[in-house]
């Protein structure tokens, strides 16, 4: 039995096909796709960490699947709007309000922090347990910056995933694209590297409003 596509994936993919096939080669390269997708689940099940976090591993691994099932033969743009609509669910993120929030030196920004490195702490003592092997694991402001939020993640499946299945030359379109949702979120992201560019991590330091970099 298939798995579902994510929400957001299986809508673009469908928008796609009804715009460039006929109905019944649109219904095959679906069916295609989500045949692929159930196998890459099943090789390497959602990572044990939080929900938006998993929620991106698996519209990762349908857009590899996608592309998996057009044989390797589709532009980086379409796969683009895809990868925009899944991490939105279904959204177009075009339409997305911005955010108008007061982050930085808040009471929430001390919750959030406390909360993180609690987290972090408890999937770093498994993860070097050996129980839990495919995870991010993340750094909470690692740097102590005092505006915005900063939570560096390591190990990332999707890259780990994309190196073991030749996909290496797509992962620039799922870095690129933290940017353009923090941007129509009303944040900046401020990045210096990422793990698919061969670091130990992927940089994440988010700036709310008119804040500015330290």
């Amino acid at each position: 039995m298939n798995m579902k596509l994510p929400k957001g994936s299986k809508k673009a993919i469908k928008r796609y096909l009804k715009s460039r096939f006929r109905k019944e080669q649109a219904k095959a390269i679906m069916q295609k796709t989500s045949s692929i997708y159930t196998d890459f689940v099943r090789e390497a099940p959602a990572p044990l960490v939080m929900n938006f976090l998993r929620s991106k591993y698996y519209g990762g691994l349908s857009i590899f699947a996608f592309y998996e099932a057009m044989e390797r033969d589709v532009d980086n743009d379409v796969l683009q709007e895809i990868l925009w609509c899944m991490l939105l669910n279904g959204g177009d993120i075009r339409r997305k309000r911005p955010i108008r929030l007061r982050f930085s030196e808040t009471c929430l920004q001390r919750i959030t922090y406390s909360v993180l490195k609690k987290y972090s702490a408890f999937v770093d003592k498994k993860a070097d347990s050996g129980k839990w092997k495919n995870v991010w694991r993340i750094k909470v402001n690692p740097d102590d910056h005092r505006n915005g939020f900063c939570m560096p993640l390591t190990n990332c499946p999707v890259a780990a995933f994309a190196k073991r299945h030749g996909y290496e030359h797509l992962m620039p379109l799922f870095c690129g694209s933290d940017f353009k949702v923090a941007e129509k979120y009303g944040l900046r992201l401020i990045r210096t590297h990422t793990e698919a560019e061969g670091a130990k991590d992927c940089d994440f330091w988010y700036l709310f409003g008119n804040e500015k970099a330290e």
